[in-house]
């Protein structure tokens, strides 16, 4: 079991493991990868092209799918972060 005092260092290694990956060309295009597999730029809403309603199950699907990306993105510094999402 994780400590009080763990779980603040962990954020605090995952932010700057982020950011120095991010700081390379290799990272950014690493990152715009996870961006498009993780469908950033997309509705995470799916519906039904018969009935015209919104099909929970996919939608949670591809927010959760989605999140991956969201997660990791609040670690990336603003301006290493607009040129991967440009």
């Amino acid at each position: 079991m994780v400590d009080q005092r763990d779980k603040h260092e962990i954020p605090n290694k995952i932010q700057k493991a982020i950011t120095e990956v991010a700081q390379t060309a290799e990272g950014q295009e690493l990152f715009q990868y996870l961006m498009r597999q993780c469908h950033f730029h997309t509705s995470s809403i799916v519906g039904d092209p018969n009935t015209h309603e919104i099909m929970v199950y996919g939608t949670l699907f591809n927010e959760a799918n989605r999140r991956i990306y969201l997660d990791l993105r609040r670690y990336i510094p603003h301006a290493i972060r607009r040129k991967i999402e440009n």
